[in-house]
């Protein structure tokens, strides 16, 4: 009875060996191209994982062969593509970048960093605007589903971070359309506000210097004062060593009229410039602030600028004796630096904008 009861057991074993076999051997027949399709993506994924990890270590020309090894074995890896394009904007090679973006594009529609970078690159390098526009918007719009592990993934959070971007490059490419117009002056307006209107909606989810400085700018343009200074001072706030607001700033007063504040931002700004050693930029500065303090001597202030001069060197708790020239390069100590950054955070006209603000 035993080996009667084996011998079954044995046979039962052997006849489901076979039978699964035979349906393996069956599936292969019946769905063989879809596991030729399976095979090759995944040695289409071990390329892009070379790529990437070349990519990583600065070794471009090689990303670019692995990338192009895994597009052979599976044409719609859109991450491939994706970076591949990277490449080419690193190359200057900017049709070839926007040629694998579009591809990536029709694969995943919805890969928003990527039309993001596709716009970027038909603005900035082929100077088509209203085409990156559309695709600043399309970046908005195409809206992914909402996805939420703790601790692993929250695709909304990363979504607004990129509709900031969306709309902070969209403004820039507001402003780029402005600047194309020539003496039309009323399209050049409307790209403006239409500029403005983007870093706003840019500011909803971002807080950035180059945020607050290019809205500024903006309504420095469309002479929007109040505005310009209000935001060119929030810039100065995050970014106080940044030269170009401090600069911005200091002409923006000077068409007001506001010498004393004007002087203050040219002083910051050629300090700033001295201390990265721009002796071009530093000159030019300097000339300009010679030009407005002679207006205040014609406007006849002269007690401010009799104070300032005795004050020079020991104001706002830094004096000359913590400055020293390293290779032709002004050095500072911490204790300037310090003092510098408290200074420099400080928007001298920023209560007169916010009054005339409330006035209007």
């Amino acid at each position: 009875m035993k080996k009667i009861l084996e011998f079954f057991k044995n046979t039962t074993v052997r006849i489901v060996s076979i039978l699964l076999l035979i349906l393996f051997l069956l599936s292969i027949f019946l769905f063989f191209d879809a596991y030729v399709r399976q095979v090759k993506k995944g040695v289409s994924f071990y390329w892009v994982y070379k790529g990437d990890r070349y990519y990583k270590q600065n070794k471009p020309q090689r990303a670019i062969n692995c990338y192009k090894r895994a597009l052979e074995y599976h044409p719609n890896h859109y991450k491939a593509r994706y970076n591949l394009a990277n490449i080419y904007v690193t190359y200057e090679d900017y049709y070839s970048a926007l040629g694998e973006y579009s591809k990536a594009l029709e694969i995943k529609p919805d890969f928003m960093i990527a039309r993001i970078d596709y716009a970027l690159v038909l603005s900035e390098a082929t100077f088509n605007h209203d085409r990156a526009i559309e695709e600043y918007q399309n970046a908005i719009k195409n809206r992914p589903a909402w996805v939420y592990i703790p601790f692993f993934i929250n695709n909304r959070k990363t979504y607004k971070y990129n509709s900031g971007i969306a709309y902070y490059n969209m403004g820039l490419a507001w402003r780029a359309k402005s600047l194309l117009v020539g003496e039309n002056k009323f399209s050049a307006r409307e790209y403006l506000y239409n500029a403005i209107e983007s870093y706003q909606k840019a500011l909803k989810t971002l807080k950035s210097y180059d945020i607050y400085y290019n809205l500024a700018l903006a309504n420095q343009l469309l002479r929007n004062n109040e505005e310009a200074g209000i935001n060119y001072c929030k810039a100065i706030e995050l970014a106080p060593l940044n030269y170009e607001a401090h600069y911005n700033l200091a002409i923006l007063l000077r068409d007001m009229k506001l010498y004393r504040d004007s002087i203050e931002e040219f002083k910051k700004a050629g300090l700033i410039l001295d201390i990265d050693g721009d002796s071009v930029k530093t000159r030019y500065i300097y000339d300009v602030l010679s030009e407005v303090t002679q207006k205040m001597v014609q406007q006849g202030d002269y007690k401010y600028l009799v104070e300032h001069i005795d004050e020079e060197g020991h104001k706002d708790g830094y004096n000359q004796a913590e400055l020293t020239y390293v290779g032709g390069k002004l050095v500072v100590t911490d204790e300037f630096d310090r003092a510098v950054l408290k200074n420099f955070k400080t928007c001298s006209a920023k209560v007169h904008f916010k009054t005339l603000n409330e006035e209007n």
